[in-house]
C-alpha cells in the first residue's frame, strides 16, 4: 500500500495542486541517556530527530476535499533518507471521511489517553531515540479508515488495518511472516464523543488468524478520556487484548498536563501499568509498571525545550531507564 499511496499523492501533485501544497519539518538536538535491562549505560548527544512533511489539498466537484501528505525522516548520522508516513484522506463533509494512510504508529493509550501531554515526544509522539514510551509498541502500518458524524459531538469510524515488515509480503498480514502476533490483520470499530474540553473514545477490535496459533490475539476492547480543566488536563483509559486460548494483557494509563501560571513552562506525567494473566504457565503471569516524567520551556511558537525521563519496569523493554533533554524547532 505505501508505493500506492506516494503515487497517488505524486499524480496529485503534477495534476496542478501546487498552489496548495505545503512543506513542514521538524528538528530536534540533545542529549539521550538509557539504561538496559542488565544494567548496560549508554549517553550521547546528536540529532534526535528529523522530519520533512509535503502536504497538498485540493477540492473536487460534488465530492469534497483531498488531501495528501507524505513525510521523509533524517535519523542521526544516517546516510540515506527514510520513508516515513503518506496519507490520502477524502472529506466529503457530512457524508464523513476516508482515510488511507501508511503510517509510523505507536501504543493507542499513548496516543489517545494523554491528551494535551501527546504533543510531545515521549507520549507516543515522536521519537526521542526509541523505547521512551510507557507501552513501546512501534511499528509501521498500514490503514484504511471510514470516519462519519452521527452529531456534532459524535462520531464513529470503521478501520482494517495490516501490519508491514521488510520480510512481510504487501497485503500477506501473518500469513506472510509465520503467523506471529505481531503482524496479525484487524479490523477496528471506534465512537468518539467531543464536548466542551471532554473526549471520551472506546473501540473493539477482531484479528484475522485468530485461530492460527494459540499465542495469537482474538479481539481487543479498549476506553479512554481526556478532561481539560483549564488549569490542568487529566486523561485516563485501558486497553485489554485476548489471545485465542484465554489468556489476556490489560494496559492502563493516567495522565495529567499542568501548565505552570504566568510561565512558559509546562510539568506533565502518565502513569501506566501492564497485567499479563491467564496464561498456560503462571510463570508468564505477569505485572509491569511504567512512570514519565516531561518537563517543556517554551522559548517560541516554534521552539520549545524538552526533558523527558521514563522509568519502565517491564524487563522486556530494551531501555527501561530514559532520559533525553533536546531543543525542538517545527518550520
Amino acid at each position: 500500500m505505501k508505493k500506492t499511496l506516494v503515487a497517488l499523492a505524486a499524480v496529485a501533485v503534477t495534476g496542478g495542486a501546487f498552489a496548495q501544497a505545503t512543506m513542514t519539518g521538524f528538528l530536534a538536538f540533545g542529549y539521550i541517556a538509557t539504561q538496559t535491562s542488565a544494567g548496560a549505560t549508554a549517553s550521547g548527544m546528536g540529532t534526535d530527530t528529523a522530519n520533512l512533511d509535503f502536504g497538498i489539498s485540493e477540492e473536487i466537484e460534488n465530492v469534497g476535499k483531498v488531501s495528501g501528505k507524505m513525510g521523509v525522516r533524517l535519523k542521526n548520522k544516517d546516510t540515506s533518507a527514510l520513508a516515513r508516513d503518506a496519507e490520502i484522506k477524502v472529506d466529503m463533509g457530512s457524508m464523513g471521511s476516508v482515510k488511507m494512510d501508511s503510517v509510523y504508529s505507536t501504543s493507542w493509550l499513548s496516543g489517545t489517553a494523554m491528551g494535551g501531554a501527546n504533543q510531545y515526544c515521549g507520549f507516543g509522539k515522536g521519537d526521542c531515540g526509541g523505547d521512551v514510551g510507557i507501552f513501546s509498541t512501534y511499528g509501521y502500518n498500514d490503514n484504511f479508515v471510514y470516519s462519519m458524524p452521527l452529531t456534532s459531538n459524535l462520531s464513529v469510524s470503521v478501520s482494517h488495518t495490516e501490519p508491514s515488515t521488510s520480510a512481510t509480503a504487501e497485503g500477506a498480514g501473518a500469513a506472510g511472516y509465520g503467523n506471529t502476533a505481531d503482524y496479525q490483520r484487524y479490523n477496528t470499530y471506534s465512537a468518539t464523543y467531543k464536548s466542551s474540553g471532554l473526549v471520551v473514545t472506546g473501540g473493539y477490535r477482531t484479528y484475522d488468524m485468530a485461530s492460527n496459533a494459540t499465542a495469537n490475539s482474538n479481539y481487543r476492547h479498549r476506553a479512554a478520556f481526556s478532561y481539560d480543566l483549564g488549569v490542568a488536563q487529566i486523561g485516563a483509559g485501558y486497553e485489554q487484548t485476548t489471545t485465542t486460548y484465554g489468556a489476556t494483557t490489560t494496559d492502563s494509563l493516567m495522565s495529567v498536563v499542568l501548565p505552570i501560571p504566568s510561565s512558559p513552562l509546562t510539568l506533565s506525567a502518565a502513569f501506566g501499568q501492564r497485567v499479563k494473566a491467564g496464561n498456560a504457565s503462571s510463570a508468564s503471569d505477569t505485572t509491569y509498571s511504567a512512570s514519565l516524567y516531561n518537563a517543556v520551556y517554551t522559548l517560541s511558537k516554534r521552539t520549545y525545550l524538552l526533558a523527558t525521563y521514563t522509568s519502565n519496569q517491564n524487563a522486556g523493554t530494551s531501555n527501561p531507564n530514559f532520559l533525553v533533554t533536546t531543543i525542538n524547532h517545527s518550520f
